[in-house]
C-alpha cells in the first residue's frame, strides 16, 4: 500500500495556522465536545451503519493516562451509540502486552487489539504467528461513517501492518519523534534550540554553566534516544536508505562508519556529563517528570509528551517541539512518523463486532477525538473544524509548511525500521550500555551486528523486507 503522509501534512497545514499560539493545555481541550451531541451522533449514524451487531466484544488497547482512558471510552461510548446491542469490556492499561501474549499464545485472545507503548513489539511475531485476520476485503468496502463512500477513499495516510500484500492491521492515527525544550529557560537565557549536533554542541556547556543538565532521557527504554534522536540524525546524514538497509538485516550497515559517527555521539553526552546519571534508572514518565521540573533542557520524545503528562505540567510551564538535531550535514530535518495498529484476532468470537469496531475508529466523531485527546495526527482526512490541535501537532503541521523538515514514515512496523522484537532489544541494550559507560560505541555496534546477522539466518523467525 502506498503511504500519503504528506498529503495528509499539507492538507492539515491551514489548520495548523490559524490554531499554533494558543495557549490551552492538552487535556483541557475535549472539554467542549466530551460529549457526543445529538447531531453528532446522528451524523455518524446517517454515515453507514452495518448489519445489527450483538453478542459481546473484548477490547484490549494500550492507554497511558487519564486522556487516553478518556479517549478509548469515547470510542466505546460512539460504538454503543451506533451498536446498542452488543456488549463491550474494555481493557486498557499501559503494559497491555503482558497480559495479551499469553492469551494470544493460548489461543483466547481480545476480539481487537490496539498496540502501544512496548506492546508493539508483538506486531510482527503475532502477525508471522497468523494470530491476526486478514483486513483486505474490510479496507476495501467499508463505509466511512460521518464522511459517506468508503473508508478508503477519505485516509490520508494509509500505515498498515502488512505482509506480502495482506493487512493485519491499520493506524487511526501517527505521531512523529523529536524532542521537546523549555521555553522558559530558552527565554530566560536566551539559548536558542538546536537545530544541529554542532549547535547542540556549543550550547550544551552554557546549560552546565547554569547547573542544569543539557539533556535527560528515559534510560529503561533508550528507543527514546534511538527513535527520537538517532534514526532521524542518521536519514538527514545519510539517507533514508541506511535505515531501511539496517531494517533489512544488513550486519555490514551497522559496522559502517556513517552508524558508528551516529552511536559516538552518545559517548559525548556521557563524556561530557551532559545528561544526569540517574537518567538511566528513570522510566519515560519519571524522565519526563524530571524535565518537568527544570532539571535539563531538553528531552527525546515524541508529540504526545503533552498528552501523557498533561496533569503534570506546571502552571505556566512552556514547552515546543522540534525535530532532531543528531545530524552534521546541512541537510533538512527529518521527523520520523511513528504509528501503532489497531487489529482484529483471527479466531475472534464476534467478527461483525469487531469490524464494526474498527470502522467506529476511523468515522468522523472518532477522527475529532484523535485530535482532540492527543491520540496523534489523524490518518483519515478532515479539516477537524472547530478542533483545537494540541501545540506540538499544530508545530509539526506548521513546519512541514515552511520546508522546515521533511516527514519520513516508518516502514518496518511499529518498530520505526527494526521490525523483529530481538533486533530492537539489543539495540536498546546496547544504548544503554554506551550511556552507561559500560562499552564504546564500537564495541556496541558490533554485538549489535552480530545479533542481527544471528537474526538473518534464523528460519524460525518470520522475514519482513522493508522499502
Amino acid at each position: 500500500m502506498k503511504n500519503r503522509i504528506m498529503a495528509l501534512v499539507l492538507a492539515g497545514c491551514i489548520i495548523a495556522a490559524g490554531l499554533v499560539g494558543c495557549g490551552k493545555k492538552e487535556a483541557e481541550a475535549p472539554a467542549k465536545q466530551a460529549d457526543n451531541t445529538e447531531e453528532a451522533a446522528q451524523e455518524s449514524i446517517e454515515g453507514g451503519k452495518g448489519t445489527e451487531i450483538s453478542g459481546s466484544l473484548e477490547v484490549a488497547v494500550f492507554s497511558n493516562g487519564d486522556l487516553m482512558d478518556q479517549f478509548w471510552d469515547k470510542v466505546v461510548a460512539e460504538f454503543n451509540s451506533l451498536n446498542p446491542d452488543c456488549e463491550v469490556t474494555l481493557i486498557a492499561n499501559p503494559k497491555i502486552e503482558e497480559s495479551m501474549r499469553p492469551r494470544f499464545v493460548s489461543d483466547n485472545p481480545p476480539d481487537v487489539y490496539y498496540m502501544g507503548g512496548n506492546a508493539n513489539m508483538d506486531e510482527q511475531a503475532l502477525t508471522g504467528d497468523r494470530k491476526f485476520m486478514k483486513l483486505n476485503d474490510f479496507y476495501e468496502t467499508a463505509e466511512a461513517l460521518g464522511y459517506g463512500g468508503l473508508l478508503k477513499d477519505h485516509m490520508g495516510a494509509e500505515i498498515f501492518n502488512e505482509q506480502n500484500g495482506d493487512i493485519y492491521g491499520m493506524s487511526f492515527a501517527y505521531s512523529v519523534w523529536g524532542y521537546y525544550y523549555n521555553v522558559g529557560m530558552a527565554e530566560e537565557y536566551g539559548w536558542e534550540p538546536p537545530v544541529n549536533w554542532d549547535d547542540f554542541c556549543e550550547l550544551a556547556p552554557k546549560i552546565k554553566e547554569q547547573g542544569i543538565y543539557p539533556i535527560i532521557h528515559q534510560g529503561k527504554y533508550p528507543d527514546y534516544m534511538g527513535y527520537g534522536l538517532m534514526q532521524a540524525g542518521i536519514a538527514v546524514d545519510n539517507g533514508k536508505e541506511t535505515l531501511v538497509s539496517m531494517g533489512n538485516l544488513d550486519a555490514d550497515t551497522y559496522r559502517s562508519e556513517e552508524v558508528l559517527k551516529a552511536w559516538q555521539k552518545y559517548e559525548t553526552i556521557r563524556e561530557n556529563d551532559w545528561a544526569p546519571p540517574s537518567a538511566l534508572s528513570l522510566t519515560h514518565t519519571e524522565a519526563q517528570m524530571e524535565w518537568l521540573q527544570n532539571k535539563a533542557f531538553l528531552i527525546p520524545c515524541g508529540n504526545w509528551l503533552e498528552g501523557e503528562m498533561a496533569n503534570d505540567i506546571p502552571e505556566g510551564f512552556q514547552m515546543a517541539f522540534r525535530p532532531s538535531f543528531w545530524f552534521d550535514s546541512d541537510n533538512t530535518p527529518v521527523y520520523v512518523g511513528a504509528s501503532c495498529r489497531i487489529s482484529i484476532a483471527e479466531n475472534t468470537k464476534n467478527p461483525e463486532a469487531a469490524k464494526a469496531f474498527l470502522q467506529v475508529i476511523f468515522s468522523k466523531n472518532i477522527t475529532k477525538a484523535v485530535a482532540e485527546y492527543g491520540m496523534g495526527i489523524p490518518c483519515m482526512n478532515d479539516e477537524l473544524e472547530g478542533v483545537e490541535l494540541p501545540p506540538s501537532n499544530a508545530s509539526v503541521l506548521q513546519q512541514v509548511a515552511k520546508g522546515e523538515v521533511k516527514i519520513i514514515n516508518e516502514v518496518g512496523g511499529s518498530g520505526n525500521f527494526e521490525p523483529y522484537a530481538e533486533q530492537r532489544t539489543i539495540i536498546n541494550n546496547n544504548i544503554a550500555a554506551v550511556l552507561g559507560g559500560q562499552k564504546t560505541a564500537e564495541q556496541a555496534l558490533e554485538d549489535v551486528a552480530k545479533e542481527v546477522e544471528r537474526i538473518a539466518g534464523d528460519e524460525s523467525i518470520v522475514k519482513v523486507t522493508i522499502r
